[in-house]
């Protein structure tokens, strides 16, 4: 499985096919967040790059529109689409029909271009604010923000002598939920760092609860 906004190479995208190819074997692409990218240039997805039908891509609306819509969609080699088209009625029936179609009358009328745009907006204004608010801690050599360009999260990763996993319990005391980047490592333990999602706190309380959350990840760089 292969995220589309991973950080990834051009050169290094052309290998991955390429293994796929020499393999027979098949590439789940997970678009998932490519609207929300706020910097740099767009990212290719894989299956644009695809000439040899092995990359099955897939998205959802639920990130875009709101959650309870639980509305995805496929997107797979034309040889395949018959077999997918069975299996889906197979697992699913004709799923949810009503929704489905709402959904595809609400893109053709144009509003779903309309939603996108307000969404990346709002998104974008509690990202830059979250980004301010953590800029008293960046500093050469030491803390310093990734994965900003894209996404409704960014990662706050921190020197390896930090305890991540007791600065993020630190931080619950207070009423804020944060990831231990390390908590995501299965074999390496010099990752440390944290995983701060914005997507789902409204900019008030970004504005907030952001200072607060510097101010902890100061002290326990002092220690």
């Amino acid at each position: 499985q292969y995220p589309t906004g991973a950080v990834m190479t051009l050169p290094r995208r052309h290998q991955l096919l390429a293994t796929a190819r020499a393999h027979d074997a098949w590439v789940l692409e997970d678009d998932y967040d490519s609207e929300y990218r706020f910097s740099g240039p767009p990212i290719s997805s894989l299956e644009g790059l695809d000439t040899d039908g092995r990359v099955l891509y897939m998205g959802t609306f639920s990130k875009v529109l709101y959650p309870g819509l639980k509305l995805g969609y496929l997107v797979v080699p034309k040889p395949m689409v018959a077999a997918f088209k069975q299996a889906h009625y197979d697992l699913n029936r004709p799923g949810q029909m009503p929704v489905q179609a709402a959904l595809a009358e609400f893109i053709e009328m144009g509003h779903f271009a309309s939603a996108l745009r307000r969404a990346r907006q709002n998104y974008a204004e509690r990202r830059q604010c979250l980004l301010e608010a953590l800029k008293p801690v960046l500093t050469p050599g030491g803390p310093f923000i990734s994965g900003a360009e894209q996404g409704l999260h960014l990662c706050l990763r921190l020197p390896g002598h930090i305890d991540d996993q007791a600065l993020a319990q630190r931080i619950a005391q207070q009423g804020m939920t944060v990831r231990p980047l390390s908590a995501y490592c299965l074999q390496r333990d010099d990752l440390k760092g944290l995983v701060i999602g914005y997507g789902y706190a409204p900019l008030a309380d970004i504005e907030r609860c952001g200072p607060v959350l510097a101010g902890l990840v100061g002290q326990a760089l002092k220690t």
